[in-house]
């Protein structure tokens, strides 16, 4: 049998991916059976049972009709796919035993995009499994920047200010997802570009 359930990506529900579905022993379906479950995250729930062409038949008929509202739903809601995420960083940020590593020079960076890329990173790591979670402090950002507090508390307040990072509990700091789609879309691009280590 085939259980079709939402996928958890970055912290967010996606409509579904197929695994592997074993129903407790007690109960049994007649051979040739098709079980589909369709969850979405809206708490929407479909269940089609059956031989295999008519579940088939039935899926494919279900999706045509909501698949337009879920395209556009996806059109107006800004996200960022956790693998266009990483694919960006590939050549820029890496992770190592030791942590994150830039590849490429930043002392072409200002101290802004030099933020969002430290921030990036912490997203990228959390994404790895590498790290508990996407936040960095302030301590942590000024010791991998290497400025002042001050100057690094003013960048941080002036991103902030523009919905490109967020604060979480108390000092520390993340991309919201206009500033990972602002590291994805521009950021990562001219990095690329950017002088080797």
């Amino acid at each position: 049998m085939l259980y079709i359930k939402p996928e958890r990506s970055a912290g967010r529900d996606q409509l579904s991916t197929l695994e592997n579905y074993n129903p407790p022993q007690n109960q049994s379906a007649p051979p040739n059976t098709l079980e589909v479950t369709i969850r979405q995250a809206s708490g929407i729930e479909k269940k089609i049972l059956g031989p295999p062409d008519a579940v088939l038949k039935e899926l494919v008929s279900y999706m045509s009709t909501v698949y337009p509202s879920l395209e556009l739903v996806s059109k107006i809601i800004l996200t960022v796919d956790a693998r266009e995420f990483m694919d960006s960083c590939s050549g820029v940020l890496a992770a190592s035993r030791e942590g994150l590593v830039v590849l490429k020079d930043v002392s072409h960076l200002r101290d802004r995009e030099l933020l969002m890329l430290h921030l990036a990173g912490a997203r990228l790591m959390d994404i790895l499994g590498k790290k508990e979670n996407d936040a960095l402090s302030l301590e942590d950002l000024t010791r991998v920047m290497g400025r002042p507090t001050g100057t690094v508390a003013g960048r941080l307040s002036e991103l902030w200010k523009e919905q490109l990072i967020e604060r979480v509990g108390k000092g520390s700091y993340r991309l919201t997802t206009m500033g990972a789609r602002i590291v994805v879309k521009n950021l990562m691009p001219r990095m690329a570009g950017a002088t080797e280590k």
